[in-house]
């Protein structure tokens, strides 16, 4: 018969040292961070940028990172243009790719939808962000002129939020 568990906390002895759980079965997620940003922002024209981005930290240094994210722009600008989401200052992977949404125009909406993997990230601070970096290095390249749109662009429109939701889990 199974062991059943039913306690409102669990601490360790002293209070004050954290838990570790040991032996966890691959993909379990340890933690999660949620990043959002929900202010219409002027973009870059840069060959590389990162338009929204938060910190987190990385409980150990045996997990890994997955993370997904959801990006709101308009302004049709650069069909292509590299985006991806980035860890700390360089370690970038651009499981991330749009379409433009609707009638080509000035207010068109921009998706844009991906999800990302890291391993070998060093437990302790770290940050994550959205953005693009092309690979030719060409500037004046973006997915879209403004980020997180609202009745600026279309008056129907509310005020759109992007987020990133990243997650540390046991490989």
């Amino acid at each position: 018969m199974p062991s059943i568990l039913c306690v409102d906390k669990i601490q360790s002895r002293d209070g004050v040292t954290k838990l570790l759980l040991e032996n966890m079965p691959s993909g379990y997620v340890l933690a999660s961070t949620i990043i959002r940003s929900s202010t219409r922002t002027s973009v870059s024209t840069a060959a590389q940028s990162i338009i929204f981005s938060g910190s987190f930290t990385k409980q150990r240094a045996d997990t890994n990172l997955a993370a997904t994210c959801t990006v709101f722009g308009s302004t049709y600008y650069s069909g292509n243009c590299g985006v991806g989401m980035r860890i700390d200052a360089s370690n970038w992977d651009h499981g991330c790719a749009y379409q433009y949404d609707g009638q080509y125009g000035t207010t068109q909406t921009t998706i844009i939808i991906g999800q990302s993997y890291w391993t070998g990230v060093s437990a302790g601070a770290h940050t994550i962000g959205f953005g693009w970096r092309t690979a030719d290095g060409g500037a004046d390249n973006r997915p879209f002129a403004f980020l997180n749109p609202n009745s600026t662009e279309d008056a129907r429109n509310q005020q759109m939020s992007s987020t990133i939701i990243l997650y540390e889990i046991y490989p």
